[in-house]
């Protein structure tokens, strides 16, 4: 009889679920900043900034409305812009995007636990069923990943026959090995994916880029709606337009764990939106899934404990920005409350980026 026992989902989270914010595929670099900004025979041509579009330093106004009106929700806000105005902008959000959206995002512990056993039991038993081993195996899973399996070669047989399973047994082991502690990551990565997480060495992170996609299309009246507001402005007026606006939704740490639910403490780009708050990240987002209804890129940066984001576009004298190959992007802090214009404040350091391409 064979018996073996491999490790637990603690192996890959932690026993209280680590989740670590730590992320590298086709989507996301790490770098040096330093190796990411121009030599200064390399600098950017800088943008000609007339005074009329120079960005002012203003205060905040911070108001916030929110009505049901049956099926949407009826949102005003109101704030100054960096070119000194006082904006008043009203929109509409889809009750049923906005459900949708806030039930899509986020993992319940056991639930995952129990849909992982599912799927890692049904690899197992599809591959024993296709060697010819059904009846040979036991296997029970638990702690959502780990697994237990033994073999049991029935008395009776003759030499070659026994000879044969036990062959068959050591193969389907060194499957086990190699092919089902990969598919135990794909599958766990899938079940991620679908909840809008990604699964990397170190714990889980949340999709940046597949928040963004999904939150553009529910929350295009919004961006209609202070695209209208700045009617006539250049690209450079509606991004201090844009970032005022977002600076002044409440700051707001959404929690580890909300309902339930696990959430890495972010909150979807629609709630942002419905309750006109949200932090670092989970404002990020959302202003890059408004902003990339204009013909631009943006790029959305990961610091420790920090997050904010990159616009392309030429930067003006003094405005921080960073390069990635030949494209520039002015720095935006996001988060607020604090009021800083486009390119305002530096960053330092290495960081992680995740590339948010216009909206078809």
């Amino acid at each position: 009889m064979k018996n073996v026992s491999k490790g637990t989902g603690c192996a890959i989270l932690g026993c209280a679920g680590l989740l670590v914010l730590f992320f590298v595929s086709l989507l996301w670099v790490v770098q040096r900043v330093g190796e990411w900004l121009p030599d200064l025979a390399e600098e950017p041509e800088l943008a000609e900034v007339p005074e009329s579009e120079a960005y002012v330093e203003v205060d905040s106004l911070e108001e916030f409305d929110r009505e049901d009106d049956g099926a949407r929700f009826q949102l005003s806000f109101g704030f100054l812009d960096y070119n000194g105005r006082e904006q008043h902008v009203s929109c509409s959000l889809s009750k049923r995007d906005y459900q949708r959206e806030i039930a899509s995002f986020g993992y319940f512990q056991k639930e995952m636990d129990r849909e992982l056993e599912r799927r890692i039991r049904d690899a197992f038993l599809q591959e024993a069923e296709a060697r010819g081993l059904l009846r040979y195996v036991r296997f029970e899973t638990y702690g959502g990943t780990g697994y237990r399996w033994d073999s049991e070669i029935p008395a009776g047989l003759d030499f070659d026959e026994k000879e044969r399973i036990k062959q068959a047994l050591e193969d389907f082991d060194d499957w086990l090995d190699q092919d089902l502690d990969r598919k135990r990551d794909e599958l766990m990565d899938q079940y991620l994916r679908e909840r809008g997480f990604r699964l990397q060495k170190d714990g889980i992170s949340v999709d940046y880029g597949q928040i963004v996609d999904r939150a553009t299309s529910p929350l295009r009246d919004c961006y209609a709606a202070l695209r209208q507001a700045g009617n006539g402005d250049s690209e450079r007026r509606l991004l201090g337009l844009f970032l005022a606006f977002f600076q002044e939704l409440r700051y707001e740490l959404p929690p580890e764990v909300e309902g339930g639910r696990q959430t890495l403490g972010f909150r979807v780009p629609t709630a942002v939106l419905a309750r006109g708050a949200g932090d670092c990240d989970s404002k990020s987002a959302a202003f890059c899934a408004m902003w990339r209804n204009l013909p631009r890129r943006s790029i959305l940066i990961l610091l420790p404990e920090h997050a904010l984001v990159g616009v392309e576009g030429k930067p003006g004298p003094d405005e921080a920005y960073v390069r990635l190959g030949n494209r520039y992007y002015i720095l935006c802090e996001v988060a607020g409350p604090g009021k800083i214009p486009p390119g305002g404040e530096r960053i330092s350091g290495s960081f992680e980026y995740v590339m948010i391409e216009p909206a078809p």
